[in-house]
């Protein structure tokens, strides 16, 4: 009686078997790209002493070295950076740029300009500024522990240009 019911329902079985993975294969797809253009997940990697063309500006090149800061605590140091930003048709923003390690664990630092009590100077830029229709720099400070010696990546996003961002690697 039960071999009836399996051949009865044969066809509606096999269409189950195929439909289910291919439902679910969609949703991942679609759920996977829109986090994907919400978030910095594509790099464009420039190498030390080159710069690209993002979000209609050219970014870099961008340079690094290690610094003495007085309000740096024990067991740290300080990696200073600037990057050169040329705005093109339309000025770009973006957020003050992370520093990350590119070998080892990968930690990353954000800015620390402000920690380190270093915003006293009025023209300096921690952060790309859609105001500044002329070439300017972004002058970046960044806190980081004794042993962290380097390579690193200063990564630079907008919104405009996700998922895409700029990974310019700097060597102090």
């Amino acid at each position: 009686m039960t071999g009836g019911w399996w051949r009865r329902n044969a066809l509606s079985l096999a269409a189950i078997a195929v439909l289910l993975p291919v439902t679910v294969g969609v949703i991942a797809v679609n759920e996977w790209s829109a986090h994907d253009l919400g978030h910095p997940t594509k790099p464009i990697t420039v190498e030390p002493g080159d710069s690209t063309t993002y979000a209609g500006a050219r970014i870099g090149p961008a340079e690094a070295a290690f610094t003495d800061a007085a309000g740096a605590p024990s067991g740290t140091r300080v990696v200073s950076a600037t990057v050169l930003v040329t705005p093109g048709e339309e000025p770009i923003s973006c957020v003050s740029p992370t520093l990350r390690e590119t070998d080892g664990a990968g930690r990353q630092w954000n800015e620390a300009s402000f920690e380190l009590d270093l915003e006293n100077d009025l023209d300096t830029t921690t952060s790309c500024d859609s105001e500044l229709p002329i070439r300017y720099s972004l002058t970046l400070n960044y806190l980081v522990p004794d042993d962290a010696a380097g390579p690193f990546a200063i990564e630079l996003s907008t919104a405009d240009a996700l998922p895409r961002f700029v990974n310019l690697v700097v060597e102090p």
